[in-house]
């Protein structure tokens, strides 16, 4: 429930950590090269198993689009599932911000037995503490839905209070796999956690297809809570095989489970924050014309398309790395990486961005218009996705800079930052609602995230002193550059297939030539202003296919 695309299990892809860790006198040369091999491997692993999860979390939508379309049974259903979905993604992602750290830095320094000992402790705990969360909420969920969709109707609040009951447990199950595919991370372990996700999906469209004439949309929360739970299972052997032994019994004592406790409330407020503008904008569009929910839910799936598809493949390996150069007081490999991973991450996201604002009407009416779905709820989901788009690589790049901050155990600062921009996006939001109804939803969403990344650029370089910021801003107005030429080529084939064909063909065959032709273009625009992100993504892919072999 944690993620929104689902991947099958296959056996764990593994990296030697010793194997990975160059010696000091091979010096910051030889560092960059075995960082990028790593993330090198790592983002085809991830790839793949994204790739394949979110054409089964497509799939799924397109299932839920189909039987469901967009109205007052949808809207209940996003608005119950977000909030345990929020509440995961919370919980999950402040534990492994605070305990990654710990456990590496044990890692790093030799003592296994100790760094699974807090592992150990860490799951114990936190099992517990989500296990009564989850029965305080189901006992407050007349309390809470009210709150979060004041503007519904009280038959559809009715139906969101009895999604929301069955949806809650999944925060358990998807809490205590964040932290598991959070420990296979760390031992370089990358196959497994990307693709055990993929049994949510599944099982979401299995239940759908099976009991949605006699369950409604009840069979789509049901699957999607049993999902979550299939998701922590498949985890369990591989960390049982790495060395957890789970004992009935938690060390409060354990220094570590102190020290992560002291770190995460920062985060867990901060996040909790934090997710009180996607509450929001939840609630403003419930206050929009039925839809307006499923609108913002449907877009908001879209937007994470490409982040799943590729910041992934970056981002997950890149934490354990920046962990293990703070461990080892290692500034300029820290530096590096991260420059390489921001400058990677605009090499992939702006063309991104130009491609969604492009080609967004044909892919949402591609992907969701059949069934109940209509010419309508197609037209309003892509007018959201049309701001959405515009904030990809603000969201990948903040989610990069806070790790650094959480990788040297500052919790503090992205929190404060993060508590400003959500009364900022909070405010815009009403004001361009007003005007944009759910595309102003959106695009308070897109300033809040860009003000957020700025802001904590501007600290990084203060903490850390001078970053190679200058040859990152750049390496994105370069890309720029590149990326609205290919839009402009991308529009042209476009309008002139728009004319000539027409049918779920023709929308495929739109956004088929759209995307290859604007793929290939940029690459070739790439070549041609010799963009060296161009070059250093092919030496890092011809490097982890080496090093596989």
């Amino acid at each position: 429930m944690a993620f929104d695309s689902g991947e099958p299990p296959m056996p764990s892809v593994g990296v030697d950590v010793e194997a990975e860790v160059p010696a000091p006198e091979e010096g910051l040369e030889a560092a960059t090269r075995n960082m990028k091999g790593t993330v090198g491997r790592a983002a085809l692993v991830i790839l793949g198993a994204t790739v394949f999860g979110r054409l089964i979390g497509l799939v799924r939508d397109q299932v839920v689009a189909f039987y469901f379309g967009m109205g007052a049974s949808t809207d209940a259903f996003f608005l119950a599932y977000k909030v345990p979905f929020l509440l995961s993604l919370t919980v999950g992602g402040a534990l492994t911000a605070t305990f990654i750290p710990v456990f590496t830095q044990r890692l790093v320094k030799g003592d296994r037995e100790r760094a699974w000992s807090l592992a150990g402790n860490m799951i114990n705990a936190i099992g517990l503490v989500l296990v009564l969360l989850t029965v305080v909420l189901i006992l407050a969920a007349p309390l809470i839905i009210p709150l979060v969709g004041f503007g519904f109707d009280q038959e559809t609040a009715d139906q969101a209070v009895f999604l929301f009951r069955i949806l809650v447990p999944g925060v358990i199950f998807t809490g205590l796999a964040g932290l598991a595919i959070g420990v296979l991370n760390s031992l370089k372990h990358f196959g497994l956690p990307a693709f055990s996700t993929s049994a949510a999906a599944a099982l979401a469209v299995l239940f759908v297809v099976l009991f949605q004439e006699s369950w409604g949309i009840t069979s789509l929360a049901v699957g999607t809570t049993l999902g979550a739970m299939a998701s922590l299972l498949i985890l369990l052997p591989q960390m049982r095989k790495e060395g957890m032994r789970l004992r009935a019994r938690i060390d409060w004592q354990e220094p570590g489970m102190r020290h992560v406790g002291m770190l995460v409330w920062p985060i867990l407020i901060g996040s909790a924050v934090g997710k009180v503008s996607i509450f929001a904008d939840q609630t403003l569009a419930s206050t929009l014309p039925e839809g307006a929910v499923s609108a913002l839910s449907y877009s908001e799936k879209l937007f994470q398309l490409p982040l799943g598809l590729f910041v992934a493949g970056i981002t997950v390996p890149i934490f354990p790395l920046l962990s293990e150069h703070v461990a080892a007081n290692q500034p300029e490999r820290l530096k590096a990486t991260l420059n390489f991973a921001l400058r990677l991450i605009a090499f992939v996201m702006i063309p991104a961005t130009a491609g969604l604002v492009v080609l967004r009407e044909p892919i949402v009416a591609l992907l969701f218009e059949h069934g109940k779905f209509a010419a309508a709820d197609t037209e309003r989901t892509a007018f959201a996705l049309l701001f959405y788009s515009l904030g990809l690589f603000s969201y990948a790049g903040r989610d990069t800079l806070t790790r650094v901050f959480y990788a040297y155990h500052d919790t503090r600062t992205p929190v404060k930052i993060s508590v400003a921009t959500v009364f900022l996006n909070i405010a815009v939001s009403i004001v361009l609602m007003l005007f944009l109804g759910v595309g102003g939803l959106a695009l308070g969403t897109t300033i809040a995230l860009t003000v957020n990344f700025l802001v904590l650029v501007e600290l990084l370089r203060r903490k850390l002193g001078p970053m190679g910021f200058g040859r990152l801003a750049t390496s994105i107005a370069r890309t720029t550059v590149a990326a609205v030429i290919m839009g402009a080529i991308v529009w042209a084939i476009d309008s002139i297939l728009t004319g000539a064909v027409d049918g779920t063909g023709g929308l495929g065959l739109r956004v088929g030539l759209g995307v290859f032709g604007g793929a290939f273009s940029f690459v070739g625009l790439a070549w041609i202003i010799r963009l060296p992100e161009l070059r250093e993504t092919l030496d890092m892919l011809a490097s982890a296919v080496r090093r596989r072999r």
